[in-house]
C-alpha cells in the first residue's frame, strides 16, 4: 500500500506533483532587516513581551509587573543583551524595554557573550 505523498507522485507525474507541493513564488517585496531579527528571536517571545508590556500598562500591579519583568529577561537572555539587535526589535514592536516602572532593567546583566 502506498503513502499519500508516493500516491500522489504515483497518480500524477513527478514533475507536475513537485509543483503542486512547491510553495507559489514568494513576494519579490524584500523583508525589512527588522522582520529578519524578529524571525530570529522568534515571534513568540516578543508576542509574550509585548502581551506581558501591555498587560502592565492596563494595570500596573506587582503580579503584572514580575510577569512582564521575567519575560524582558528571557528575551535579553535569547539574545545574549546584543544592544544593536533590542534597539531595533524596540523601535518596531512595544517592548518597553527601557520602562523602568515595572522593575529594574536588564541592560546590565552580563550573559555570556
Amino acid at each position: 500500500m502506498l503513502r499519500s505523498r508516493e500516491n500522489l507522485f504515483h497518480n500524477m507525474g513527478l514533475k507536475e506533483a513537485l509543483q503542486r507541493a512547491a510553495p507559489e513564488e514568494a513576494p519579490t517585496k524584500a523583508l525589512r532587516r527588522v522582520d529578519h531579527l524578529i524571525q530570529k528571536v522568534g515571534i513568540g517571545i516578543l508576542g509574550c513581551v509585548e502581551r506581558y508590556y501591555e498587560a502592565y500598562k492596563k494595570k500596573p500591579n506587582e503580579a503584572n509587573a514580575k510577569k512582564y519583568c521575567l519575560w524582558r529577561l528571557r528575551l535579553h537572555r535569547k539574545l545574549k543583551n546584543d544592544r544593536a539587535i533590542l534597539d531595533a526589535i524596540n523601535e518596531v514592536r512595544n517592548l518597553g524595554l527601557y520602562d523602568e516602572a515595572p522593575g529594574d532593567l536588564c541592560w546590565d546583566y552580563d550573559f555570556g557573550r
